[in-house]
């Protein structure tokens, strides 16, 4: 659980590192991403301390709806933020990429709930898929983001 909340926010801050630019709406936008990045993190630290090798399946679900409402929480911030001039449609893009990370959870959340093992193996895996895709499709978003704001 821990790689899959890294991943997320490894990428967010990728784009709070990378908003150097001149211009102050350039500014303000890397502050309110960053800002949202903030939250995802502090909500994400207080999870982490939840997710224990020998949780049961009750614990786990809990804990993915925990992470669920923690991205959720992040996209609704995402969404407040304005982004600059030529950015709207790449930013709608990366919400919609964050939202895809807390859909990926409730998936796996919903999957993991049977008892046998060989499905609740594959719904990880698929989780796991599926959280390695996001990943690449915000790193691309971020790096399209990024040569934006650089110009």
């Amino acid at each position: 659980m821990r790689a899959r909340a890294g991943v997320l926010l490894a990428l967010i801050l990728a784009i709070a590192a990378a908003g150097c630019g001149a211009n102050k709406d350039h500014d303000t936008y890397v502050k309110a991403l960053n800002k949202a990045q903030t939250g995802l993190a502090h909500r994400f630290a207080k999870l982490q301390s939840q997710v224990t090798p020998t949780s049961s399946a009750a614990q786990d679900s809990k804990t993915l709806r925990a992470y669920e409402a923690a991205v959720g929480t992040t996209v609704t911030d995402l969404r407040a933020v304005d982004p600059p001039d030529g950015l709207a449609a790449l930013h709608r893009r990366f919400i919609d990429e964050v939202a895809a990370y807390g859909s990926a959870l409730h998936k796996a959340r919903a999957e993991l709930t049977g008892e046998d093992p060989r499905a609740i193996l594959a719904a990880q895996g698929r989780l796991r898929s599926a959280v390695t895709a996001t990943g690449r499709q915000l790193d691309a978003t971020i790096q399209a983001i990024n040569q934006k704001l650089q110009g």
